[in-house]
């Protein structure tokens, strides 16, 4: 692959539309960080947003969530939806939430809404939705019309906080991809959310030496005692260092374990070494942070050896196409390597 120099970035387009004194005042890093900051209070009041729909969802029809059977001498957990805010059980619980609201569909009335509302209900899930609404212990629809009022609201608000954690992430998008720190994309397992906070608590790396300076920033160095002459042992981390960054190192090191083949073989190898999967997680968050410092101050992309590896659809994965198409022009000669971006 032929990268080309790195040049004198543009001022970055103001977040904020109309704030262009936001764009003279913040630096892209403190940017990074206040969008970083602004996404984890949205995300917190989804998860708290959602923890309401259950409850109030666990009032108007309490196994719509799933519940606990005997089968073959066993406990079995069975749940009519693999994840409970899809689209399906969305529309769902804000048009049929009740049991008597299913019952009274049946299943040629729910293989009909499906097809209708594309919800891609499956045969499987129509049966257990009957089967929980024949057997439900809930309370008549006319006891429970409140928490189905509240259960609306809180599918609005939902919606909401879902609508403004996407406009958050483009945000940050459209932010990191005119940052140094975008190379850390071609990492796999690193996504832009997580690249861009990464990146951010990083913050100006021409400050530092090395990687180890960073990683003392972060805490997350290994502890080690001695006595006289004997061998080193290594125990904990120091947690000296700034806890956000220590945080998404941990985070970071956990995403690389699961979904980058390389460093998911050498977390198999440091726990077959005994290590416990928290050490692991922090011991690849280490090891990408010595890999961000030289991709970073070289302006270099992720390199590997294996054949699967594909740079433009690792890409597309994690950007939208005019962000794909920018990082090309930026980094590569993209009449020859990516012509249909």
């Amino acid at each position: 692959m032929l990268l080309v120099r790195r040049k004198v970035l543009p001022e970055f387009d103001s977040f904020h539309k109309h704030d262009k004194l936001a764009q003279k005042l913040f630096p892209s890093i403190d940017r990074c960080l206040a969008l970083r900051q602004a996404r984890r209070t949205l995300v917190q009041e989804r998860t708290a947003t959602q923890n309401l729909i259950r409850m109030h969802l666990d009032h108007v029809f309490r196994e719509f969530q799933g519940k606990s059977v005997w089968e073959n001498g066993k406990r079995k957990h069975i749940q009519p939806f693999s994840t409970l805010f899809g689209k399906a059980p969305r529309y769902l619980m804000r048009y049929y939430p009740h049991p008597s609201d299913i019952l009274k569909l049946g299943e040629s009335g729910l293989r009909k809404l499906s097809i209708r509302e594309n919800l891609k209900l499956r045969d499987q899930t129509i049966q257990i939705l009957l089967t929980f609404a024949k057997a439900s212990i809930s309370k008549p629809k006319t006891s429970v019309l409140a928490d189905e009022l509240l259960l609306n609201q809180s599918l609005d608000r939902l919606e909401l906080l879902d609508e403004q954690i996407k406009y958050l992430e483009r945000k940050v998008e459209d932010l990191f991809i005119e940052t140094e720190g975008v190379v850390l994309l071609t990492v796999p397992g690193i996504g832009v959310v997580t690249g861009a906070e990464f990146y951010a608590e990083m913050g100006d790396i021409s400050d530092f030496d090395h990687a180890g300076q960073l990683i003392k920033l972060a805490g997350t160095n290994p502890i080690v005692k001695q006595s006289g002459g004997r061998k080193p042992s290594y125990y904990g981390i120091s947690k000296q260092g700034r806890r956000t960054f220590r945080n998404i190192t941990y985070q970071v090191g956990k995403s690389l374990a699961i979904n980058n083949p390389e460093m998911k073989k050498r977390y198999l190898e440091l726990k077959e070494r005994g290590k416990h999967p928290r050490q692991a997680y922090v011991a690849l968050g280490n090891r990408m942070i010595r890999l961000a410092f030289a991709m970073i101050r070289n302006q270099t992309l992720y390199q590997t050896s294996r054949e699967d590896y594909v740079l433009l659809n690792e890409l597309k994965k994690k950007l939208h196409k005019h962000s794909v198409k920018r990082f090309y022009d930026r980094y590569t000669l993209l009449s020859t390597i990516c012509p249909s971006a």
